[in-house]
């Protein structure tokens, strides 16, 4: 009956709790600093890895620019295996994927491309990944292909795309279909409003009379 103890007894049990829990208490302010030093010698890891990374990527976009595509894949394959944890290797790849098609190899890019869509978890990268490869697809005259690798994304820039495909085939009907969907997007950015026009107009189509807000006209 703690209300009825005496002061000097409360004290007494009060100085017994601590000495046999000591220990217990120091632990846990141990544990605790242990923990809040560990958390910030992750966040500065983390800093020099995206740092390193970050300047491995410049080297990459300069042999590229020097044409210099072998330093380059050195370069992509040191970012992917020791910046894992960064974006870096798959924009890398994405760079040297464009260099391969500005240089006409379409296969090698493709690849690559197919790699890097394996690889990230990334669904905004994705999404511009599939839009690269259905373009080197259709490329490579494969339609059907490209149109399958449109037909797992959505939006303004996929249907404009998909148009494109589908005029390639000789579809007309199927891509002025299409490029009326693209001028559907309610941004008024995702795709060129005035461009778009033109190519339902170029393949026999009417065009639209008013432009999304905040398109062009």
């Amino acid at each position: 009956m703690e209300e009825y103890l005496s002061e000097r007894q409360q004290i007494d049990q009060v100085k017994a709790w601590i000495k046999e829990n000591a220990l217990w208490a120091v632990a846990g302010i141990v544990l605790g600093v242990g923990i809040l030093v560990g958390m910030n010698q992750w966040r500065a890891w983390q800093g020099r890895q995206a740092t390193e990374a970050s300047a491995k990527y410049q080297q990459v976009l300069a042999a590229l620019g020097r044409s210099d595509p072998t330093a380059a894949e050195s370069l992509v394959k040191a970012l992917q295996s020791d910046y894992s944890r960064t974006p870096y290797g798959d924009l890398g790849a994405l760079a040297l994927a464009r260099f391969e098609v500005e240089s006409g190899k379409l296969e090698a890019a493709e690849g690559r491309l197919r790699g890097v869509l394996s690889g990230s978890r990334d669904a905004d990268l994705g999404a511009v990944v599939r839009l690269r490869l259905a373009r080197i697809q259709s490329a490579r005259g494969e339609y059907a292909d490209a149109l399958a690798t449109l037909a797992s994304g959505g939006g303004a820039a996929y249907d404009d795309l998909k148009g494109d495909v589908l005029a390639a085939k000789g579809d007309k009907t199927g891509a002025v279909a299409a490029w009326r969907e693209a001028l559907k997007d309610p941004t008024g950015r995702a795709v060129d409003h005035s461009l778009v026009e033109l190519k339902i107009a170029a393949a026999g189509g009417e065009a639209s009379s008013a432009a999304p807000a905040g398109g062009k006209s």
